[in-house]
């Protein structure tokens, strides 16, 4: 456990080398789907490594860092999450834009409406929300949103480390032998593989997209009906996520996944609801001040950044405490909108 943290709760922090063996016992639990996990203990390692060089490294715009946050519950490591800056930096960033086209004859007095899947890198530059994961006993009682908010938290602490806009993809709907009806009706025509092993060699290298995509648009209305039925659905698993980032802003534009149609949500930046309302103060300020409804704690300093929640009947001091704080360090603060319970899945 990372030295100044008290274990009574949940706290989010960034991860580092002591948290290594932690983190590898959690890839057992970890679905083969999830992409921009680390698979193995040297890519944890390179992951960890990277995210402790992006925190130390000095405020200025992004050049495709990886800030890779913890989930500590009680001493242990849980969950994760991931924000990754400057897409399409270092590689393309593939989507496909669903463009709805009209088209008519006069003579014939005949209008038709077709849904045209454009490939695009649309989201160059973007910083992208990712690797949202809790072991599944440890889910529920506020911890996914907690650990999907602290993202925005941290994001709130420097937004110009981001950019202009943040975006994330939603893990598309597949059945329960995990095939994807779109994989099957588009991909697979291109690719001549299964569909995990293209979605895992996505995570390392997109160079063999641009090999074997086509340029030209595909017409949807052509597809089979189950792959046109799943275009911008979210996996079941994947929808109290989708609520979520909804809940503070994010919205689907028309940009799904090229590999199981998943549906893409954005936002820029300065309109996510934590980046414009997490209020700064002094942590003393913070203890003295009261709360109506439940909501987030941060620390300001973005190289030593922990989140935590609180509730209104919580002492305060402890939960300034709890996140290793002084009286006199900066803290941001956010109440929850709406009180909801949340359960993610993966």
């Amino acid at each position: 456990m990372a030295q100044g943290y008290c274990i009574m709760s949940h706290i989010v922090r960034p991860a580092t080398m002591n948290d290594l063996p932690g983190l590898v016992a959690l890839l057992e639990h970890v679905d083969p789907g999830m992409i921009t996990m680390p698979q193995t203990r040297e890519e944890m390692e390179k992951r960890v490594q990277r995210s402790e060089h992006a925190f130390e490294r000095p405020a200025q715009p992004p050049e495709g860092e990886a800030y890779f946050l913890i989930l500590e519950d009680e001493g242990r490591i849980v969950g994760t999450s991931s924000i990754f800056t400057n897409l399409g930096s270092q590689r393309p960033f593939y989507s496909y834009r669903v463009i709805r086209e009209s088209k008519s004859s006069p003579e014939t007095g005949i209008s038709v409406e077709l849904d045209m899947l454009h490939l695009v890198n649309d989201h160059h530059g973007d910083a992208e929300l990712g690797t949202l994961f809790i072991l599944p006993e440890r889910r529920g009682g506020g911890r996914g949103r907690l650990l999907s908010f602290a993202r925005l938290m941290l994001i709130a602490a420097e937004p110009y480390r981001f950019g202009p806009r943040i975006m994330a993809e939603i893990r598309g709907w597949t059945d329960d032998d995990q095939v994807s009806p779109f994989w099957e009706a588009v991909g697979r025509k291109f690719f001549h593989m299964d569909y995990r092993v293209a979605d895992a060699m996505s995570a390392k290298d997109h160079r063999f997209i641009a090999d074997l995509m086509p340029r030209f648009p595909i017409c949807a209305d052509l597809l089979p009906e189950d792959a046109r039925a799943v275009i911008a659905k979210a996996h079941d698993k994947a929808r109290p996520a989708r609520s979520l980032l909804e809940s503070q802003g994010f919205r689907y534009n028309n940009v799904v996944d090229i590999f199981d149609a998943g549906p893409c949500v954005e936002s820029f930046t300065d309109s996510i609801d934590i980046v414009r309302n997490a209020e700064r103060m002094t942590a003393k300020d913070w203890v003295a001040g009261k709360a109506e409804a439940k909501g987030l704690l941060a620390r300001a300093d973005f190289k030593h950044f922990a989140a935590t929640t609180f509730r209104p009947e919580d002492d305060r001091q402890s939960v300034i405490d709890r996140l290793g704080m002084s009286n006199t360090d900066e803290v941001m603060t956010y109440q929850f909108r709406e009180p909801r319970t949340w359960r993610i899945q993966n």
